[in-house]
């Protein structure tokens, strides 16, 4: 994915210790990358892909297996993508050159459509580099943020092992960082929007930091999306049938996840709450209300903020976001992630120990819900999935797993809470509200546990 324009920022030069670390990450990436997916949503790439490649409309139908490329659940159907055009269009591409290149190899096809997330790590770490360089002003602060990211586990396997596509849309999240003026912010987020919606959460802000006329400057981020789509249907022939439903499942989400969706959609709640009219409708869309309320309050801080001012914004928006949509899954967690790291290695590092923490549950999360990743080397052979199908069925390692991402989700949902708490008030310092107190000790300025002192003189 190219990266927008940049007119009047300076672009630093990497050092060569640079380009060597971000080559030790590709490595790290692509050794995984032909032989792992997650069982549903890579599955749900192979299919969509070759649909796409064959001329047809992704939206209409749910898709069966595909001969000899399918790997998982290949007794039944299962949806295509449900984004906007532009990744069904690449996954397409993807298999059309594997179709013509590939020389029939199933795995040269894993390779080839993890080759997207795990690019957009790879540009996600220098972007990293740019805006903490530029903002922290040394080299170092820039080289710790990027070998960060590219070592860095949880992304790691969200992108090269897991599949999923979020990292482009970080890509997008730290270019609204480089770019300057409403047209540029406004050009990136309607990228985004095409890309995987998320970007609309900031359209208010753009709606509520501009003056008069200039408020509509988020418009044109609502028409490059709606025009690209329109575009590619047209182009490819299709039907408009089934998009406004795959709109709705991702706008609105699908429940469970790592926040408060999934206490209520645990055990007998779903019966609970399904008898409260109307809802499912109104949780599936509180991130709506939400990042309004947001928005208007970000838009005090950027008008005569600078860059810690812009990042706040963006970490208050993101952070609301996540709270407040119906399902909050593992891959969305490296949008807060990412933020966070600039916030830590250029304006505020007494939150370091906030993002080890929020990294920490997240990981957490991660592991559990994935049976401790023995999910992902599906693509070799049906006896992992068979095998974490039986334990997450099992009377005891089943309900132990499910109580546990229960906790998890809770102490999450909490954390956010506070996380939010901390962007409004702009704390310099957290501390987690489920760690000890700790305090730098004045030799060596390592982090300790503090210990209580008697009162007295």
């Amino acid at each position: 994915m190219s990266v927008p324009s940049t007119k009047g920022v300076r672009r630093y030069p990497l050092p060569a210790v640079g380009w060597k670390v971000l080559v030790a990450g590709l490595l790290i990436r692509e050794s995984f990358s032909f032989w792992t997916g997650h069982p549903y949503d890579f599955e749900i790439w192979v299919r969509t892909g070759a649909v796409v490649a064959h001329g047809v409309n992704p939206y209409i139908s749910f898709w069966p297996p595909v001969s000899p490329v399918s790997f998982a659940f290949l007794q039944q159907t299962l949806p295509s993508a449900a984004y906007l055009p532009f990744w069904p269009l690449l996954l397409g591409g993807l298999y059309h050159f594997w179709e013509f290149a590939g020389g029939g190899d199933r795995f040269v096809l894993y390779f080839l459509l993890k080759q997207p997330p795990i690019i957009g790590d790879v540009v996600t770490a220098y972007l990293l580099f740019q805006v903490v360089r530029r903002w922290s002003g040394t080299v170092a602060a820039g080289l710790a943020a990027l070998s960060f990211w590219s070592f860095f586990p949880y992304a790691i396997i969200v992108s090269s092992i897991w599949g999923q596509f979020d990292s482009l849309m970080v890509v997008v999240l730290l270019s609204l960082l480089l770019v300057q003026g409403p047209l540029e912010r406004n050009l990136v987020n309607g990228v985004g929007i095409f890309v995987k919606y998320l970007t609309a959460i900031f359209l208010p802000l753009e709606f509520f930091r501009e003056r008069g006329a200039r408020r509509a400057w988020f418009l044109l981020a609502l028409a490059i999306p709606l025009g690209l789509t329109i575009l590619t249907f047209f182009a490819m022939g299709w039907g408009f049938h089934g998009i406004q439903a795959s709109a709705t499942s991702e706008t609105h989400g699908g429940g469970g996840g790592m926040n408060y969706a999934f206490s209520l959609s645990f055990g007998s709640m779903p019966k609970v709450v399904s008898q409260i009219p109307y809802f499912y409708d109104i949780v599936g869309y509180l991130w709506v209300p939400a990042v309004i309320i947001g928005g208007w309050i970000a838009a005090r801080w950027v008008r005569p903020g600078g860059p810690s001012a812009e990042l706040r914004a963006l970490m208050l928006v993101t952070t609301l976001f996540l709270l407040t949509r119906w399902g909050l899954n593992e891959q969305y967690m490296l949008y807060i992630f990412s933020l966070l790291l600039i916030d830590v290695l250029s304006f505020h590092p007494q939150r370091r120990q906030f993002l080890y923490a929020i990294i920490g549950l997240a990981f957490a999360f991660l592991l559990v819900n994935n049976t401790l990743g023995i999910w992902f080397p599906s693509p070799l052979g049906p006896g992992f999935q068979n095998y974490v199908s039986g334990i997450d069925n099992s009377p005891v390692l089943g309900t132990v797993r499910v109580f546990t991402l229960l906790g998890i989700s809770l102490m999450m949902t909490v954390t956010l809470i506070q996380l939010i708490w901390v962007f409004f008030r702009d704390e310099p310092s957290p501390r987690p509200w489920f760690l000890p107190p700790f305090h730098r000790s004045s030799a060596g300025g390592e982090l300790t546990a503090a210990r209580h002192q008697p009162s007295g003189p």
